[in-house]
């Protein structure tokens, strides 16, 4: 039941509540006594209780003394004891707040403190979650970053290889083992030398050496061959060096294009624009060059010549020798006139052995005429072929593209041509200006 030290040390609540019973019990009194005034029980009812009041009495003093430490008991076992624990506790924890002592009997207090060490315990637990949230955000943006990496690693077009100060394959992406032909599993942990050319590699070592102890950096084309059929296949390769500053590890990034469909465009728009013969550029890249020319001289307003080259009795090398030699004459007049000129100028074969020289600009007549003596000086110097000795001569026109003449492509050539004409009127191997 309740002992004394309890009931003392918890005086002011039991005191409460001992205030509220007897109110109660005043209270039951009084009804009674009110019944009673209006008749409510009978006079057989009134006597016996008025015979038996002592016992009545008793019994009640019993039954209140009984209810109230059942009641005490009760408080006791659900509230104040468990009340006391956490009292306790909390007061003997090092970490009460302002390092207040709750006291056992102050019990308004008391619950006011809980109160507010529930409202910090539940602020905090909502830090807790704020922050946990943050860190799983932040744990799911770097996941789908490394997914992201990932992703763009396995699914990128260009050749992506991780290798590290021995040359050994760490990583490689699908891109790499599909261009040369190979399965994933026989090239990781491999040399990667093994896969490429060394013959070509032999021709780079040197300056790739270099360039990734200097700057840590290089690129450049290289070429490597498929494993299965050898075919060459052409690369842009950046190689980018890194070093672990905290254990001074190597490691180098390969990122390689393939160029072979950029190299095939290349050489079909090479076919396209010259000459199968003689290299030289052919009436397109000839027209396209000639645009050019024109719409800079719109902007610039500068002029430039144009030279028409016919080789002169080239059909008696033909009928005597073959076409094949004639050919063979071609190549090596084409090589004559490309040298005989500034690279910025152009030479292509318009058809046969007519020629069209560009020269841009020309503003020093002296100089034109001067280039024009030059072609003509190279291409009289004789041609020796299986010790055939061929002499090659040639009828030049020039006509100077003015630009406050709107002319156009064809009356340009046009007007070379009549140039060229001339000069082989006047008796063949000399210079005509037509304007």
């Amino acid at each position: 039941m309740v002992t004394l030290k309890r009931f003392s040390s918890n005086h002011s609540i039991y005191r409460n509540i001992t205030l509220q019973l007897l109110v109660f019990f005043v209270l039951i009194y009084f009804i009674i006594q009110l019944l009673t005034a209006t008749e409510f029980f009978s006079k057989e009812t009134l006597a016996a209780i008025h015979n038996h009041s002592v016992k009545i009495s008793s019994l009640l003093v019993f039954t209140l003394f009984f209810i109230f430490c059942y009641v005490i008991n009760r408080i006791n076992k659900w509230f104040i004891n468990p009340l006391n624990k956490l009292n306790k506790v909390i007061n003997e924890s090092d970490n009460i707040s302002n390092n207040k002592i709750i006291h056992a009997g102050d019990i308004t207090s008391m619950f006011e403190y809980y109160c507010m060490m529930i409202r910090d315990i539940a602020e905090k637990d909502s830090k807790i979650i704020l922050e946990a949230s943050i860190l799983t955000q932040e744990k799911q943006a770097v996941i789908n970053q490394k997914q992201l990496a990932s992703s763009l690693f396995n699914n990128s077009q260009d050749i992506i290889i991780i290798i590290d100060n021995n040359g050994v394959i760490t990583r490689v992406n699908p891109s790499f083992c599909l261009l040369i032909g190979v399965k994933y599993e026989n090239i990781i942990h491999q040399p990667l030398i093994n896969f490429i050319n060394t013959s070509a590699y032999k021709n780079i070592k040197a300056s790739l050496s270099h360039e990734l102890n200097n700057s840590h950096q290089w690129q450049g084309e290289f070429n490597i061959q498929h494993i299965m059929n050898k075919k060459d296949i052409p690369l842009y390769v950046r190689i980018n060096k890194f070093i672990d500053t905290k254990n001074n590890n190597i490691q180098y990034s390969i990122i390689a294009t393939d160029l072979t469909t950029i190299k095939e465009i290349d050489r079909l728009v090479h076919i396209n624009q010259h000459d199968p013969l003689t290299e030289l550029p052919n009436r397109i890249a000839l027209t396209n060059r000639l645009k050019d020319e024109l719409s800079i001289q719109r902007a610039s307003h500068h002029k430039f010549a144009v030279l028409f080259i016919d080789l002169d009795n080239f059909k008696r090398i033909n009928d005597n020798y073959g076409h094949q030699m004639g050919d063979r004459v071609l190549k090596i007049t084409a090589n004559k006139l490309r040298n005989s000129v500034k690279k910025t100028d152009m030479v292509a074969r318009l058809a046969g052995d007519e020629f069209i020289a560009i020269i841009n600009p020309a503003t020093n007549h002296a100089d034109v005429i001067q280039t024009c003596e030059r072609i003509l000086s190279i291409l009289q110097q004789p041609i020796i072929i299986d010790k055939c000795h061929l002499m090659i001569n040639a009828s030049l026109g020039c006509y100077y593209a003015h630009p406050h003449k709107q002319q156009t492509i064809d009356e340009i050539l046009s007007q070379a041509d009549i140039a060229m004409y001339q000069a082989k009127m006047a008796g063949k191997g000399c210079i005509i200006e037509c304007n």
